[in-house]
């Protein structure tokens, strides 16, 4: 897997212990999105007067730190894109600091991140479809598919089982596809290709080419992507320089 770098606004995340606040500046008002550097792993923050969303965890405790410093002291609604470490390591931490009112997740959670999922009474396994509004900001479920179901558990699918979420805060646009990959898009495509525009795309699966292909950007035609990967990563990826 490696991070690839495309003929946009691209902001790598992962050369330095930090976050990226991005978004258009002309309808950005009262948004705050943040993009948290925690290596070869994911975790955002939608901040808005009327709510407070997070999407996926990191790989561990340091997402709860990054989220205080950030003001954060409670959350609307946390959201886990799929049941890899790299996305929900911080669970745990963001569960025991800050009060949960609703939690989106597909596929089987096991373990101690199931035992988590399952003391939040907000803890609701969604498909393509779902929708909730907080104020004005709106979020928007493009995948797993209905005929998928929820809880889809098969080894092999676990990236391509992951929600992918559309977030619409005034004319902004921002997509959050977890890691999705090429069977995933395919999907996608076919079932929501129109719905795809965004203004700022989280690159699926930390950049990689299965995740992140020229189809995707054609169809998304994002103004920024932000890519989430570790430097020198196990993958092969190398980080040398922000576009």
């Amino acid at each position: 897997m490696k991070c690839v770098l495309v003929t946009l606004v691209v902001l790598v995340l992962g050369s330095c212990n930090r976050e990226i606040h991005v978004g258009p500046q002309s309808s950005q008002a009262g948004l705050r999105t943040t993009f948290f550097d925690v290596g070869q792993a994911d975790a955002a923050l939608l901040k808005t007067p009327e709510a407070t969303v997070v999407i996926d965890t990191g790989h561990n405790g340091q997402t709860a730190q990054l989220l205080r410093q950030e003001g954060v002291t409670h959350i609307d609604l946390l959201i886990l894109s799929h049941a890899h470490a790299d996305h929900i390591g911080g669970l745990a931490a963001i569960a025991k600091r800050f009060p949960i009112a609703e939690l989106w997740y597909a596929g089987r959670y096991r373990g101690r991140a199931g035992a988590i999922v399952r003391t939040i009474p907000g803890a609701v396994p969604v498909t393509a479809g779902k929708v909730k509004t907080l104020g004005r900001l709106t979020l928007e479920v493009l995948h797993p598919e209905a005929e998928d179901g929820p809880e889809r558990n098969a080894p092999t699918d676990v990236n391509d089982g992951s929600v992918v979420v559309k977030a619409i805060y005034g004319e902004s646009r921002f997509l959050y596809p977890g890691d999705c990959e090429l069977g995933c898009w395919e999907q996608v495509f076919r079932a929501h290709r129109s719905e795809l525009r965004a203004d700022v795309l989280k690159a699926a699966h930390h950049g990689s080419s299965n995740g992140t292909s020229s189809g995707v950007l054609i169809n998304v035609r994002p103004q920024e992507v932000i890519i989430s990967c570790g430097r020198n990563n196990e993958y092969g990826g190398r980080v040398k320089s922000r576009v």
